[in-house]
């Protein structure tokens, strides 16, 4: 993969994290809002397929592609991309566990909510991280020559 089309994941990475945490926000308001779990569930499972699809092909497409290419750059950032992944594996069980709680009858609002606030915990924390990590590293790969040796040393 070419530095250009690592860059451009840069630039893409905090667009999609906005997207989907909008997209988790209006889920929890409606979980506030509701009265009843069963009048939910139907407006829920919609958004979890979105959501949940979303933010899986997101991650499955971080691990499989941008991280490989990444390392091949940077293989200095494999405990930040090892600790990345094993997040995205917590972030899936939190999705597959809030889609299981929308298919039990005995879900309240205040179960769903719960779920959901662990999801936006979660995905809060990893997002943080990652572009914390990752924002500084991927500038560099875009940045002149000379820059990269003045910001890092040699590179």
């Amino acid at each position: 993969m070419l530095r250009n089309r690592i860059f451009a994941w840069h630039l893409e990475l905090q667009d999609v994290h906005h997207r989907l945490e909008k997209a988790l926000e209006e889920a929890r308001k409606a979980i506030r809002e509701g009265n009843r779990a069963s009048a939910l569930k139907p407006e829920l499972r919609e958004f979890c397929y979105t959501f949940c699809s979303a933010l899986g092909s997101h991650h499955r497409s971080e691990d499989a592609e941008f991280f490989p290419a990444l390392l091949e750059q940077m293989p200095e950032l494999k405990p930040i991309v090892a600790r990345l992944t094993a997040e995205h594996e917590v972030l899936s069980q939190l999705l597959a566990d809030f889609q299981q709680a929308l298919n039990s009858p005995e879900s309240s609002p205040q179960e769903l909510f719960r779920r959901i606030n662990e999801i936006k915990g979660a995905m809060k924390a990893h997002f943080g991280f990652e572009e914390g990590s990752l924002n500084r590293a991927l500038r560099v790969l875009d940045a002149p020559e000379s820059d990269k040796q003045r910001m890092f040393g040699d590179v």
